[in-house]
């Protein structure tokens, strides 16, 4: 079986090929930007906006590893068009997000989870938290105030979240696509705890040996910090939109799917800021 892997070179998606290779499962990586080739890994260009690069992208896979357009309204018939475009496909594992399924059929990942379900393939949704990577790897989300000014910017009170360490996503993703048992499901993939984010910047703080602080901004103040990315208006409305769903409480309960899919633990905070940010 020969995966692709949308994102191949992202935070999550770079963990997916690496544990699928480390399976001995064969891989098209697909991205933008394809990195070099290596072992059974065949990185392929692929364009959300440029459809004339998706058949070549998908080739042969028998198995798609999706991750979608997060903040686009016509997200769910892109994605629908692209897995009627895939001939050889057999299965098709989608990584949406915690709290999904509890979103209106409306909104746009859930509309894309239910475009995956009525397919026609073989599916299973991966719902996974925010993602303790996001710390260091994603610069406007937290990784630049963090290296800049020593801010965890985050609107959220003292409401928790059960980060996710993408490579259990990636480990979760390996089972569910490898093995059978699993189509038709859909699995919240968490931490094994549910933190503030005041408890975030504390942790990081002491592995790091500099001080870090959580900034608790308000609406209008992280609106004008997301909009300094650049990015498109959409992605500014609809990381607001899930720090809304952080105040509310949808990110906090703690799954055990990661454990049953896996038979292992999930990894924690405190073993993440060990490994990367140990001064």
């Amino acid at each position: 079986m020969t995966v692709w892997v949308e994102g191949a070179t992202g935070k999550a998606g770079r963990r997916v090929v690496d544990a699928l290779t480390a399976a001995g499962v064969p891989v098209r990586a697909a991205s933008r930007h394809p990195g070099p080739a290596h072992g059974p890994v065949t990185p392929v260009r692929f364009d959300w906006t440029d459809e004339t690069t998706w058949a070549p992208a998908l080739g042969d896979a028998e198995a798609l590893f999706v991750k979608g357009l997060d903040s686009d309204v016509d997200a769910a018939k892109v994605i629908a068009r692209l897995i009627a475009s895939a001939p050889s496909a057999r299965r098709v594992v989608l990584m949406s997000a915690a709290g999904v399924d509890r979103a209106p059929d409306h909104a746009p990942r859930r509309a894309v989870e239910l475009a995956v379900r009525d397919s026609g393939l073989p599916w299973t949704v991966l719902r996974p938290n925010w993602f303790l990577q996001n710390f260091d790897e994603d610069e406007w989300v937290f990784a630049r105030a963090l290296r800049e000014t020593g801010e965890l910017y985050a609107g959220s009170g003292d409401s928790r979240v059960s980060f996710t360490d993408t490579r259990d996503l990636a480990d979760a993703a390996v089972t569910v696509l490898t093995e059978n048992g699993h189509d038709g499901r859909g699995y919240t993939i968490t931490g094994p705890e549910a933190v503030t984010f005041g408890e975030v910047a504390r942790v990081l703080a002491e592995a790091s040996g500099r001080p870090i602080r959580h900034r608790d901004a308000t609406p209008a103040e992280h609106q004008a910090h997301f909009a300094k990315s650049g990015r498109p208006d959409a992605w500014v409305e609809h990381m607001l939109e899930l720090f809304e769903l952080v105040r509310a409480g949808v990110s906090a309960p703690v799954s055990e799917d990661f454990r049953r899919l896996t038979g292992k633990a999930p990894r924690t905070l405190a073993a993440y800021a060990e490994e990367r940010w140990r001064s």
